[in-house]
């Protein structure tokens, strides 16, 4: 008797999961896509990297750098800094901050969790020995808190 209930249990059970199997079969399979966006705070040594992406493949760039000067009685720090709104090719960003006559290209490359930067020229408007050059580790995901900028005062470099 304890047998036949046995049986007949795994039986109800077998009928039942097949009867569910053919709905399953039907089921759209949704695929984890994960996204990985560019917005979000990069750190390398004291310099930080704040990044925004905006509509039609732009991305806003707030670059803050330092270089600390240890003297005898006091510390300084020489800086540099940008704030540009420029194209995003890819996942590559180039910024070409304006300072003088001299050209001067910062090169963006985003990878999972870190940018990689690069500083073609050195007459960028930094502070003595201040540079983005980098791998810069990212922080955070969460979007900047960045001020608000005039239109007049965001780089025309993604405007064509």
């Amino acid at each position: 008797m304890k047998r036949s209930l046995q049986t007949s249990l795994a039986f109800a059970l077998l009928l039942l999961g097949l009867s569910h199997a053919d709905s399953f079969a039907y089921q759209k399979v949704k695929k984890r896509v994960q996204i990985v966006g560019v917005t979000g705070t990069y750190k390398y040594v004291l310099n930080t990297v704040e990044v925004l992406e905006l509509p039609d493949h732009r991305v806003r760039i707030s670059f803050s750098g330092f270089w600390p000067n240890d003297h005898k009685r006091f510390e300084t720090r020489n800086v540099g800094n940008f704030d540009e709104t420029v194209p995003l090719k890819g996942r590559t960003a180039v910024v070409k901050p304006r300072y003088g006559d001299k050209d001067c290209a910062i090169t963006l490359e985003f990878r999972a969790g870190k940018v990689t930067i690069t500083e073609e020229g050195y007459h960028c408007g930094f502070g003595f020995n201040v540079e983005a050059d980098g791998t810069y580790r990212k922080v955070s995901s969460k979007p900047p808190d960045l001020p608000t900028v005039e239109p007049e005062h965001i780089s025309s470099q993604g405007r064509q």
